[in-house]
């Protein structure tokens, strides 16, 4: 489990806390377990390169198929942004320096249109089920 402090997290593990966070940012129609539970398992597919993760949602995996670099470590430090389109059904999550640029860049993703935008959380917590 990631400890504030540390220099990396897992995948896993950060998108946990980027549905997390992106729940608090939303009209919270579901309880946030619903909502993380079904952002996990709505992942068609799932690119990870060390400072940002892009996937697209579905119908999700067939029973007995599981993501690929879940357990891939990335870094932990900086500022970790949420991008979601729900109309598009595709996310980004995305590494910044700062919190300075992370909120710039909010905006600028906020300006847009429709979507979810915030900075990730890394202290949310989810008991995995």
């Amino acid at each position: 489990m990631y400890q504030q402090g540390d220099k990396m997290l897992e995948v896993r593990e950060l998108l946990v806390k980027a549905f997390a966070t992106a729940w608090k940012n939303s009209d919270q129609s579901t309880d946030r377990d619903t909502y993380i539970n079904s952002s996990i398992t709505v992942i068609d597919s799932m690119q990870v390169q060390p400072e940002m993760i892009y996937a697209e949602e579905g119908q999700g995996l067939t029973d007995g198929e599981e993501l690929d670099h879940l357990a891939d470590l990335v870094r932990a430090d900086g500022t970790w942004v949420y991008y979601g389109v729900p109309a598009e059904n595709f996310f980004i999550v995305t590494w910044m320096p700062d919190a300075e640029a992370a909120e710039a860049k909010i905006a600028a993703l906020r300006e847009e249109g429709d979507c979810v935008a915030c900075c990730v959380d890394l202290a949310e917590e989810w008991n995995f089920g």
